[in-house]
């Protein structure tokens, strides 16, 4: 299917998102959700918080995951990203002893909750006297669709991670802005069927700053981007204000481009069907 021709809905429905779960549409653009003065308020109090660059999870061409060093990337109260927990989980698994691997998983999700919870209160400060942005997508989610936290093994997932691209000279540079897709491995949420990427943002720069979403068919789970998926394909280009939130398909390969002259700052998020609804939300 070429993803020219494919549309891009302008509010959540039911009909919306199952078509953006099947991979017959774009991406669902919600624009406004965010007042302009909500956004800078976060952005400021985010830019006055030290934080630690943290590196982009990435696949090789030959299936292996690695580390992106050149992503100019922070996220407040967060140390470690999910994906690191995935690579352990997938390093460590062992079918032959499912007692081990049971326990296995389970310390890694206190491992990640006990990341993830500090980031949550973090980012609600910065966010205070206001509602987070990804608190707003999910209320207008549940209402036009039903979502809940998504659980693992009994446990609450959390949701909402403040994600800051800095600014960046090469911000056409394909080694600045990986082609990548997010999935969760089958072993952590098996009866996650497909899942959706969503992102509220805070801030949007002049130059730079797009969701590139590439032509190539979904990626089947727990596969490797092939290696001709790469910056020369086709794409199309989301380029998004303060105040919008995008939904997009996280399997359908795609790239976030650096600004050049500002930062980018959204609220992140992960959304997961399992086939029917309520739908599944975590970070």
């Amino acid at each position: 299917m070429n993803i020219s021709t494919l549309p891009i809905y302008d509010r959540v429905t039911r009909s919306n998102v199952d078509a953006l779960l099947r991979g017959e549409a774009l991406a669902i653009w919600i624009k406004g959700l965010i007042p302009p003065d909500h956004c800078e308020h976060v952005y400021e109090r985010v830019r006055a918080t030290p934080m630690r660059p943290l590196p982009i999870h990435y696949t090789r061409e030959d299936g292996t995951a690695d580390y992106h060093p050149h992503a100019n990337v922070s996220r407040p109260g967060v140390d470690v990203q999910l994906d690191e927990y995935f690579d352990r989980l997938t390093a460590g698994s062992d079918e032959a002893h499912p007692e081990r691997r049971r326990a296995a998983i389970a310390s890694i999700m206190d491992d990640y909750l006990a990341s993830v919870e500090p980031s949550n209160q973090v980012n609600t400060g910065l966010c205070a006297p206001y509602r987070r942005p990804c608190d707003a997508l999910f209320d207008h989610l549940n209402e036009a669709c039903g979502i809940e936290l998504a659980e693992f093994n009994g446990r609450k997932m959390k949701f909402g991670t403040l994600l800051l691209n800095g600014r960046s000279e090469r911000y056409d540079d394909p080694a600045a802005c990986p082609i990548h897709v997010d999935t969760v491995p089958a072993v952590l949420f098996p009866s996650i069927q497909a899942q959706l990427g969503a992102i509220v943002y805070c801030r949007v720069p002049s130059i730079g700053g797009e969701l590139r979403v590439y032509d190539h068919p979904l990626i089947p789970r727990d596969a490797p981007i092939p290696p001709e998926v790469d910056h020369t394909c086709p794409y199309r280009a989301l380029k998004p204000s303060a105040g919008d939130a995008i939904l997009i398909n996280s399997r359908r390969p795609h790239a976030v481009i650096p600004g050049r002259d500002d930062d980018r700052l959204a609220n992140i998020m992960f959304i997961g069907s399992n086939g029917t609804y309520p739908l599944q939300i975590w970070t």
